[in-house]
C-alpha cells in the first residue's frame, strides 16, 4: 500500500488539473426557420440576405418564408428594424424602435410602414410566405440604408388582464437588409459628440459618444482611449478595444471603466485614437467636467474594480509544477530504495 502512495498523489494532482467545472454547450433548435426569397435586383449573389440595388421612388415587395418545425401552430411577429451600433460596438438589428441618429436622413422607418407589418400564424410542420414592402424616396440617396427583417415567435399567455391578452416574446430570427442606389461605397467617418461620467450596470465609467455620420459601414474598428486630469500627463484611466464595428449613420457610447480609481470633481481630458478598415484614422482630445453632484451620485453605487487573473493562473501553474516535481522525486526515491534492497 505504501508503494501506491506516490501514484495516488499523481492521480490526485491530475484530478485537480483536469477536473473542475465543465461548461457544455447544447445547440437547441428554436423550432422555426426564416429564409429570404432573393429578387432579381439582388446585387450580391453570394449573400443569403437582401442586398439590393434599388432606384428612387421604387416600390417593392420582399418575400420571406417562415417554416414552423414544431408540432403545434405558432404565431410570429415580423418587424423591419434600423441597424444601429450597440454599447458593445456591434451592429445590432434587433431594436424595434431605436433612438434615431441625428445624421440619419432616410432610414428604415421612412420607407417601411411599420403598421402594415404582419403578425402571422403558421400551422405545425408547415411553411408560409410573408411579404414586407418598402417605398424609396423620390430623391436619390447616398450610400446605403441598413436594417434587418426581424421575426419573433410569440406566445399568448393563458392569463388575460384588463388590457387584453399578454404577448410574450421568445426567440428572434433576423435577415439582413441592405438597400443602395449605387455600387460606390461611401466611406465611414467618426465624430466625438460628447464625453461625460456615467454608469452602466452599477459600474462607473467615462462615456465617450462616438458617431459615424456617413451612410457606410465601419469595419475592424480599434479604439484606444485614456483619461488624464486637464493639464496633466499622468494617465488615470485607459483601455483599448478591437474588432468593433459601426452601422451607417449611428452612434454608441464607448466606455472607459473607472475600475478601482475614484474620480473626484474636476476637469479631465479624454484622448482617443481610433482606426478602421480602409486606412481610416481619427484622433480626438476633449475636456470634460465631473461635478460634485455627479461624484456624489456615483459614489453611492457599486464600483467594480477591474480584476486581472493572469498572475493567479501563473501562481497556480507554478504550484502544480512544484507538486509534480515532488511526486517525481518521491517515485525516484522509492525506486532507488527498492533497487538497493532497503526495507519499505
Amino acid at each position: 500500500m505504501r508503494r501506491m502512495g506516490p501514484w495516488f498523489l499523481v492521480l490526485l494532482v491530475m484530478g485537480l488539473v483536469l477536473g473542475g467545472d465543465q461548461v457544455t454547450a447544447r445547440a437547441e433548435s428554436v423550432g422555426y426557420t426564416v429564409n429570404a426569397v432573393l429578387p432579381k435586383n439582388q446585387d450580391d449573389q453570394n449573400a443569403s440576405y437582401f442586398a439590393l440595388r434599388v432606384k428612387p421612388n421604387q416600390r417593392q415587395k420582399l418575400a420571406i418564408v417562415i417554416g414552423n418545425q414544431t408540432s403545434q401552430t405558432q404565431t410570429y411577429k415580423v418587424t423591419v428594424n434600423q441597424a444601429v451600433t450597440n454599447a458593445n460596438g456591434v451592429i445590432d438589428y434587433s431594436q424595434v424602435k431605436p433612438a434615431r441618429d441625428s445624421s440619419l436622413k432616410v432610414g428604415i422607418q421612412d420607407i417601411f410602414d411599420q403598421t402594415t407589418l404582419p403578425t402571422v400564424t403558421v400551422k405545425a410542420k408547415q411553411t408560409k410566405k410573408v411579404y414586407v414592402t418598402y417605398h424609396m424616396p423620390s430623391q436619390k440617396i447616398r450610400g446605403m440604408i441598413l436594417g434587418g427583417i426581424n421575426v419573433k415567435r410569440v406566445t399568448i399567455s393563458a392569463q388575460k388582464s384588463k388590457k387584453g391578452v399578454t404577448i410574450n416574446n421568445n426567440f428572434a430570427y433576423v435577415i439582413g437588409l441592405r438597400l443602395r442606389e449605387s455600387s460606390v461605397d461611401v466611406g465611414p467617418n467618426m465624430q466625438l459628440l460628447s464625453v461625460k461620467a456615467g454608469q452602466t450596470n452599477s459600474l462607473n465609467q467615462v462615456e465617450a459618444t462616438l458617431q459615424n455620420p456617413e451612410p457606410g459601414i465601419m469595419h475592424n474598428l480599434k479604439v484606444k482611449a485614456k483619461v488624464t486630469r486637464a493639464g496633466s500627463t499622468k494617465t488615470l484611466l485607459q483601455n483599448e478595444k478591437r474588432n468593433l464595428a459601426m452601422a451607417p449613420n449611428s452612434h454608441f457610447r464607448y466606455a472607459i471603466p473607472w475600475g478601482d480609481t475614484q474620480l473626484s470633481a474636476g476637469t479631465y481630458t479624454l484622448t482617443l485614437d481610433a482606426t478602421a478598415k480602409g486606412g481610416y484614422h481619427w484622433h480626438f482630445v476633449k475636456n470634460f467636467t465631473v461635478t460634485k453632484a455627479e461624484v456624489g451620485a456615483l459614489a453611492n453605487k457599486y464600483n467594480q474594480p477591474q480584476r486581472n487573473y493572469f498572475w493567479w493562473f501563473v501562481a497556480g501553474g507554478i504550484l502544480i509544477l512544484l507538486l509534480l516535481i515532488i511526486i517525481i522525486y518521491l517515485l525516484w526515491k522509492n525506486r532507488r530504495r527498492n533497487r538497493d534492497g532497503e526495507p519499505d
